[in-house]
């Protein structure tokens, strides 16, 4: 019998919420200030100072809840997890512990095999710690702008079974929580955190010795983090060795994992419920409210593009990637007669000057109206394609007047006139060619409009083009 070992992976990830002030103060919430500038005697943990808590925070973390599909609480309490480091002012963090904001949820990735559900175990609401820089020299500079910003804290279940699916997992809700507008998720800013636990075992058995991967900085971190751990771990459970549980950070640079500590327990951190908070009540009208300000999420914009466009599921999962994206074809759409012309321009000519030019949609110089307007001369034949591409990149690149390109393209298109002379003479002159489509070769008709093509100096569309070709050469032997 093979002696197979799976990956079992859980994630622990710390999503920044997207508030104007803090958790518990009011200073403000604002990456890239001058350091130690949004401060007060809350956030730097001073005796006396009481917390008061933000109620945007918590309508985030609720609206994050109701999109996962999580059970919200209506009764959840705030704990003091006691550690000493110098990034936290207090001597503790306030976050939840037993008595979770919401428990369960799940959200559902595509994988290989098929869609596959990855069930959440908890949600919790906590403050930051502050940012600690590490100098050349040896000094650790702290910077206390970001003590006390909220932070949504989401548990997974193990339900990953590979550094794939872990990264699909991430990527999904990514899309999800700027979906939601709770967070951008920049994981450069430190918006979005990740930490893994992973294990090995055999198909079917209990849970091996978990180990903990830590520094994970970005979705290729992860992928490769656990690449790395799952052959570590292979290799010792083969060799006949035992997996110690332990938290490991991964190097980036030298592309492996080291030990950072070994085994800890929640009563390492002495929990207890936080005397200065009350109790966080969520009432059911506050959870109806929220529901009704929830948008419309990836996956259902994907079914009704598909479905009121009729376009094609992978053109509309591009789209529906990016909201922001997805808002351009929809106002483009309004306007243009062909939506899956659209939708294809949008994803293979927009995207990739966007991509080339590192911009956003939001950065783009041809309103969405307009653009649809200008594909509609594509679709009634009125502009080759060839044409409208080249129109696009002199406006682009060379940032000239859409509609005075348009114009001047549309003045020198070639008549129908012209057009049914030139193709006569492609005719006249390639009889081998039409006897050949006669007998049953089709594949030379493309070889027909390229010298169609040729002879108007692209000034013609090419469907167009095939539709007379084919009317006049009549059908092809079967």
């Amino acid at each position: 019998m093979e002696n197979k070992l799976e990956p079992v992976i859980g994630l622990e990830i710390h999503i920044q919420l997207n508030t104007e002030t803090k958790l518990f103060c009011k200073c403000k919430n604002e990456y890239g200030a001058t350091p130690n500038t949004h401060i007060c005697p809350v956030c730097l943990g001073y005796p006396g100072a009481l917390p008061v808590l933000n109620e945007e925070a918590v309508r985030l973390a609720l609206k994050v809840a109701l999109a996962l599909h999580a059970d919200i609480h209506k009764l959840s309490r705030f704990y003091r997890k006691n550690y000493f480091y110098p990034d936290l002012p207090k001597g503790y963090q306030i976050t939840q512990y037993t008595e979770s904001l919401a428990t369960g949820g799940y959200i559902e990735i595509e994988t290989s095999k098929g869609y596959k559900r990855i069930r959440l175990e908890r949600m919790n609401i906590e403050e930051e710690a502050a940012k600690s820089i590490h100098t050349d020299t040896g000094e650790v500079l702290l910077d206390y702008n970001r003590s006390g910003i909220p932070l949504l804290e989401m548990v997974t279940l193990p339900d990953m079974n590979s550094p794939e699916e872990a990264r699909t997992f991430l990527e999904k809700l990514r899309l999800i929580l700027r979906y939601l507008e709770v967070s951008e998720c920049d994981m450069e800013k430190g918006e979005l955190r990740v930490d893994a636990n992973i294990s090995l075992r055999k198909p079917g058995e209990k849970l091996g010795v978990k180990v903990e991967l830590k520094n994970l900085n970005s979705f290729k971190s992860v992928y490769d983090g656990l690449n790395h751990e799952i052959e570590r771990q292979k290799k010792i459970l083969q060799g006949g060795g035992t997996v110690i549980q332990e938290t490991r950070l991964w190097d980036e640079y030298k592309k492996e994992t080291r030990t950072m500590r070994v085994k800890e327990e929640a009563h390492d951190y002495r929990y207890f419920p936080e005397p200065d908070l009350p109790p966080l009540v969520v009432r059911d009208t506050e959870i109806e409210e929220l529901k009704k300000t929830l948008p419309e999420l990836p996956d259902e914009k994907l079914k009704r593009f598909v479905s009121q466009y009729n376009i094609g599921k992978d053109q509309a999962r591009i789209l529906s990637l990016n909201k922001n994206l997805a808002d351009y074809f929809e106002r483009a759409a309004q306007v243009a007669e062909d939506k899956r012309l659209l939708a294809n321009w949008i994803n293979v000519e927009i995207l990739g000057y966007l991509n080339e030019n590192n911009l956003g949609i939001q950065e783009f110089r041809i309103h969405a109206e307009e653009l649809g307007e200008f594909l509609n001369y594509v679709s009634r034949g009125k502009l080759s394609y060839n044409m409208a591409k080249d129109i696009f990149k002199k406006t682009l690149y060379n940032e000239e007047s859409l509609k005075h390109l348009l114009e001047e393209a549309l003045s020198s298109t070639i008549s129908s006139q012209e057009l049914e002379k030139i193709i006569n003479k492609v005719l006249e002159e390639n009889q081998e060619l039409v006897e050949k489509f006669r007998n049953g070769k089709t594949g030379v008709l493309g070889a027909l409009i390229g010298k169609v093509m040729k002879e108007t100096r692209g000034r013609a569309d090419a469907r167009k083009v095939k539709e007379i070709l084919e009317s006049k050469i009549g059908s092809p032997k079967t």
